[in-house]
């Protein structure tokens, strides 16, 4: 008997216990989900980074700037990988941004000092990497063959000329030696 009052007890103990449920995410957290996925981003955290970049949710998904303030006609110019590093072919990927409309004024006068149209201005890292010379093979959309472009590079606040490898059908290959604004110039 002693036996079933105790089991009894615990049932009831058990029964009489106060359950709770996880909280429920915040208005403020739903809100930001929600306004990043009618953005066209995942959730509110790719929505943050892009931001940081100043990308749109195409160019952030597709690592490729479509327009930049200050660029007329801005071509889009995107970046896929396979950079090669010192030398050593990698898997790497660059990391594309938008520059500020101080850069894009100052990418303008260098292309007006070569005779030239800014064709688009990006900005460039390489995060994790440590590099004398990458060799980067930029793609710009509707480039045609033949072109002559030529490019510059904004390196501790002065734009320097860049090594162009390669010019041709929407594709300029260039060997950068640092991080940071690239200027596309198409001359005539």
């Amino acid at each position: 008997m002693k036996k079933l009052i105790a089991l009894l007890s615990a049932a009831t103990l058990l029964a009489s216990m106060t359950v709770s449920a996880a909280p429920s995410p915040s208005a403020a957290a739903v809100t930001a989900t929600n306004a990043a996925v009618e953005a066209g981003f995942a959730n509110a955290s790719q929505q943050e980074m892009a931001a940081a970049r100043g990308m749109t949710a195409t160019e952030y998904y597709n690592n490729a700037i479509t327009s930049t303030p200050g660029v007329t006609n801005a071509m889009p110019v995107g970046q896929g990988g396979k950079i090669v590093i010192n030398g050593v072919t990698t898997n790497m990927t660059a990391q594309l941004a938008k520059v500020d409309k101080a850069t894009a004024a100052g990418a303008n006068e260098q292309a007006a000092a070569l005779g030239g149209t800014l064709l688009n201005v990006v900005k460039v890292s390489f995060p994790g990497a440590n590099f004398k010379t990458a060799t980067i093979n930029f793609y710009l959309k509707g480039l045609p063959n033949g072109a002559k472009v030529a490019v510059k590079q904004l390196v501790n606040g002065v734009w320097v000329d860049v090594d162009v490898v390669e010019v041709r059908a929407d594709h300029v290959v260039l060997n950068l030696n640092y991080a940071g604004a690239v200027a596309f110039v198409q001359i005539p």
